[in-house]
């Protein structure tokens, strides 16, 4: 028994001398890691190492938020699609919105990115204006306004008018009436005060929704189409 005591003393003794030593080697690299690090910020002004970001550690940009979002207006290529053509149509006044892109520039830009039959077209209308004498198209709503000549029907106008004015809720849900509404609106293109496009919308309503909201105070389709939400529930 005795010499059992002591054999198990002995591992014991063995097993606190290793943790000891492992101790003492885990101070040791944790020491010198600080150090090589602290090395690395002298040689380095910006706090950054020469072997570029350490790995499993995502990159994040040193001035904060970096929002540098590729966004580029979109190609043309001149299907005769007047839905599709709209919303191409959208698209590049977002980008020059959010772009801030210069009116002297918009034009160029958007003549670049035209493609097969929409380029063709637009080179034809270029040498038929220098034949003719004409001033070049400089301005983008000058542009715009001839794309919507050619790739734009006028039957197409008259008949989102004709769907817009006739437009009426009936078993429609309020989303998707709003939603049709909306629509029409943009494909229209409506240029009216704002108090018109209220009374529009209120006049497709299912009647008894519309008596109940009319009974309430709004000032934007966006308010007025969220109390007609909150009606309908």
């Amino acid at each position: 028994m005795e010499a059992q005591n002591k054999y198990i003393q002995k591992q014991l003794g063995q097993l606190l001398e290793e943790k000891r030593r492992g101790l003492r080697n885990s101070r040791s690299g944790t020491e010198q890691e600080a150090r090589f690090r602290h090395e690395g910020e002298e040689s380095h002004p910006n706090g950054s190492s020469s072997g570029g970001e350490e790995e499993g550690r995502p990159f994040r940009p040193r001035g904060g938020n970096n929002l540098n979002f590729k966004v580029d207006i979109p190609e043309f290529k001149g299907q005769l699609d007047p839905d599709l053509f709209l919303d191409w149509l959208q698209t590049v006044e977002w980008v020059f919105d959010y772009k801030d892109v210069p009116d002297a520039k918009k034009a160029k830009l958007v003549a670049l990115k035209l493609r097969k039959y929409a380029s063709i077209w637009c080179t034809n209308v270029v040498a038929e204006r220098a034949r003719k004498g004409k001033v070049k198209i400089r301005s983008w709503d000058q542009m715009r306004d001839k794309l919507k000549d050619k790739f734009l029907p006028p039957r197409y106008l008259q008949d989102n008018y004709l769907k817009l004015h006739r437009l009426k809720q009936g078993t429609k849900s309020v989303e998707e009436y709003t939603r049709e509404f909306e629509q029409l609106l943009l494909k229209c293109g409506l240029k009216e005060d704002e108090t018109q496009t209220l009374v529009r919308y209120l006049s497709g309503l299912d009647e008894q929704i519309a008596h109940v909201v009319e009974l309430h105070p709004y000032s934007s389709l966006d308010a007025l189409s969220s109390l007609v939400y909150k009606v309908e529930r």
